[in-house]
C-alpha cells in the first residue's frame, strides 16, 4: 500500500561511532533516492575516510546537518513520522517487522490519509554501533521497526541497516526508478536498405515447410521472431542474420529446383 501524498525521507544516525558508517550511509542515500542526512551527536568526526566511502553518493554527507541533541533536533526539524529501528522493544512499545510498519502507515496514519501536493517527512532513525538505540531515544519514535534477518546473526551493519531500510521503504512506498544502461530500450536500426530479417524470416520458415498461415498466437514464426528480435537487434546483427536467412532461403530454393529436374 502506497501512501497518498507525497513524502520526502530522511535519514537520522544517532551517537554514530564510525565516520566510515557516515559515507556509507551517504552512498546508500544516494542509490535510493534520499538526499537529507542528519547527524544527532555523532561521537566522531566527519574527515577524509567518510568521503571515500561515499564514493560516488556525496550528497548526503555534504549537505549534512549536525544536531548537538535530540532537543534541537526536534526544534528544527518539520513535524514528521520518526521510525525508529531497533531490535529491542521500547517502553510499551511492539516492535515490528518494517514491512508492517510501512503499511500500517499507509493505511491508517492520518498524515497519509489526505490528498496533498505538499510531501510530508519521514524520518528513519537508526542508532551508535554498539548498542542501538537507548529507551530514551525511543521514547522519541512513533513506530519502532526491525529489519528482519534469516541467519543466526541478526546484527546489521549500520550502513546496510539503512540501505536496507530504504529499499524496503522504496519497495513498498516507491519511487522514480533508476534506469540502468542496460534497461534503456536501443533504438530501432533506420535507413538499412534491403534489410528486413523480419520478412525474411517468414520467408525461410515457409521454405522449410512450415505453414504459417494458422491463427496461432505460438508458432514458430512467433517464438523465432522474439528469440532473434526481441532485443532490437544493431545494425551489424541484423546485416548479419539477414544474410544467414538469405542464403538460407537461396539454398533451399537451389535444393529444390534440383529435386524437380530428378
Amino acid at each position: 500500500m502506497k501512501p497518498r501524498r507525497p513524502f520526502e525521507v530522511r535519514i537520522v544516525l544517532v551517537r554514530t561511532i564510525y565516520e566510515r558508517n557516515i559515507g556509507a550511509t551517504s552512498r546508500a542515500m544516494s542509490n535510493m533516492g534520499c538526499d537529507k542526512l542528519i547527524l544527532i551527536a555523532p561521537t566522531c568526526d566527519i574527515t577524509y575516510e567518510a568521503q571515500q566511502t561515499a564514493a560516488t553518493g556525496q550528497t548526503g554527507l555534504q549537505n549534512r546537518v549536525t544536531y548537538s541533541s535530540w532537543d534541537e533536533f526536534l526544534e528544527k526539524e518539520p513535524e514528521s513520522i520518526k521510525i525508529c529501528f531497533t531490535a529491542r522493544d521500547g517502553k510499551g512499545r511492539q516492535v515490528r517487522d518494517i514491512g508492517d510498519v510501512l503499511n500500517d502507515i499507509a493505511d491508517h496514519a492520518p498524515q497519509f490519509q489526505l490528498h496533498s501536493e505538499t510531501s510530508y517527512v519521514v524520518h528513519l532513525v537508526f542508532g551508535p554501533e554498539d548498542w542501538g538505540l537507548s529507551a530514551e531515544d525511543l521514547e522519541h519514535a512513533n513506530f519502532c521497526a526491525c529489519l528482519p534477518t534469516f541467519g543466526e546473526n541478526w546484527s546489521l551493519n549500520l550502513a546496510q541497516a539503512t540501505l536496507l531500510a530504504m529499499y524496503s521503504l522504496r519497495l513498498q512506498w516507491g519511487g522514480e526508478r533508476t534506469l540502468l544502461d542496460g534497461g534503456k530500450t536501443r533504438r530501432a536500426p533506420q535507413g538499412i536498405e534491403g534489410i528486413n530479417p523480419d520478412a525474411s524470416l517468414k520467408i525461410w520458415l515457409e521454405e522449410m515447410g512450415f505453414d504459417l498461415t494458422r491463427q496461432k498466437k505460438i508458432n514458430a514464426y512467433t517464438v523465432l521472431r522474439r528469440m532473434l528480435l526481441q532485443n532490437t537487434p544493431t545494425k551489424k546483427e541484423l546485416v548479419i542474420l539477414e544474410t544467414v536467412l538469405q542464403q538460407s532461403i537461396r539454398k533451399l530454393r537451389e535444393w529444390k529446383a534440383f529435386q524437380k529436374k530428378d
